[in-house]
């Protein structure tokens, strides 16, 4: 493990004295916890899988005194996987690429079948194109999000987090969330009328327009790869409803409760 200098060294005694044989790896969270004006260091033993909350003081205190802390503790994990794990895998993603590409192809195939095309199919192109664009901007808004979120976990790394630290960053990840669950919902209440379109648009393309041939059927593999409800099973149904849920007040998911019930019963403070 490497020791930091923001952990003193009779901490780091007092946490090899708990280590369950001697040379146990073990790892100090990087960030001291603010709770109630005491600051607490918040540690894992990797081997044996326990935990140890130890006063800067150096008092191993009680788990009726820490339980705000392993709370505070495991979301500050949480929010480093989000923003610097899950996040930026998906700001990689080539989400804005791939949806200008489909308002590209829907341009070429508007202004190639000008004068063939319905109002109905107009109108479905209009919402494909305007699907694409709601899908850009949210992820857009996901860039930005990410990146304040990882600079929020910088900014109390090797340092001390508080509440409020962790309020601001649980509503960062919350609109994160936001980002992808409108991403989703779009492509699924969109599903049906791009079927529509996708379908009519193939009876309206001249036979020897090579070019629209072309584009009409990339525009259908991206069709495809976009979501629908046939492709979800019952569990990121349930996901989904979780999610929105949590974006509208902040409820946490059942598996979070079940971690920090899982870290509770691994503590080794006194009870």
């Amino acid at each position: 493990m490497e020791v930091h200098e923001y952990v003193p060294q009779r901490i780091l005694e007092i946490v090899k004295e708990n280590q369950n044989r001697s040379g146990e790896q073990y790892a100090v969270l990087p960030v001291i916890i603010e709770h109630e004006n005491k600051h607490y260091f918040y540690v894992h033993y990797e081997v044996s899988d326990r935990y140890l909350v130890v006063r800067k003081d150096g008092q191993i205190p009680s788990l009726k005194e820490i339980e705000p802390v392993i709370i505070m503790a495991a979301s500050f994990v949480s929010f480093s996987n989000v923003f610097h794990l899950i996040g930026e895998q998906w700001v990689k993603d080539k989400t804005i690429r791939n949806y200008q590409r489909i308002q590209r192809l829907l341009d070429t195939l508007e202004k190639g079948l000008q004068h063939r095309l319905t109002e109905e199919q107009r109108d479905l192109l209009n919402e494909f194109r305007q699907t694409a664009q709601t899908v850009i901007d949210w992820q857009r808004e996901l860039e930005r999000v990410v990146a304040e979120g990882k600079k929020g976990v910088e900014k109390i790394r090797y340092k001390v987090g508080s509440a409020r630290d962790g309020e601001q960053l649980d509503q960062l990840q919350r609109r994160l969330e936001k980002c992808v669950y409108e991403q989703i919902q779009v492509q699924l209440d969109t599903y049906e009328k791009r079927k529509r379109l996708i379908k009519s648009l193939r009876k309206s393309i001249p036979l020897f327009s090579i070019r629209l041939w072309f584009a009409f059927y990339e525009l259908k593999i991206h069709h495809q790869k976009m979501l629908d409800w046939s492709k979800m099973d019952m569990e990121e149904i349930n996901d989904m409803e979780i999610v929105k849920k949590r974006i509208i007040d902040g409820e946490w998911a059942p598996e979070s409760h079940q971690v920090l019930k899982k870290i509770k019963a691994a503590v080794i403070n006194p009870r």
